[in-house]
């Protein structure tokens, strides 16, 4: 009997060390000039899908995001860092009117972007807890404001196993 107990314990430590899919993380991404609520949800080891409402900042965006991951890599000091390109594609509005105070109607356009990140999170902390930093290209083609750019965003998210 004492074997069995140890043999249930002993396989339901291995199974909660290892990762599961799908996950689900939410939180938040920037990505400047727009930033907001984000969710996350890595479908497979390598593929994840992300879902972002930027409703903060002077253009409010909402896209989705295909994610390509490459594989997890620990440093010495147990932070596990993860690379993964990017392609996303949404609905982007831009209130001209309201940033400069004038009488002018906001104009919504979809917009795409591309490249890659990296995520990251302390081991002996929490891997659930995991923050990441991209950088990439956009381009949406409002007609006063041009938001072809090189964007610089970073994020951070809790996990959970669905």
């Amino acid at each position: 009997m004492k074997k069995i107990a140890l043999f249930l314990l002993t396989v339901s430590f291995s199974a909660m060390s290892q990762e599961k899919y799908p996950r689900l993380g939410v939180g938040m991404q920037a990505n400047f000039p727009v930033f907001g609520i984000s969710a996350k949800a890595d479908l497979t080891e390598k593929h994840s899908a992300q879902a972002v409402l930027g409703v903060l900042g002077s253009v409010s965006s909402y896209y989705a995001r295909y994610i390509y991951n490459f594989k997890e890599k620990e440093t010495e000091i147990q932070i596990t860092l993860k690379p993964y390109l990017y392609g996303q594609a949404g609905y982007f509005v831009y209130d001209l009117g309201k940033t400069y105070n004038l009488d002018i109607d906001k104009e919504s356009v979809f917009g795409f972007g591309f490249g890659g990140g990296l995520e990251w999170y302390y081991k002996p902390l929490t891997k659930d807890l995991k923050f990441n930093i991209e950088l990439g290209y956009s381009k949406v083609d409002f007609d006063y404001y041009d938001f072809k750019s090189i964007s610089f965003g970073g994020g951070i998210h809790y996990y959970f196993n669905l």
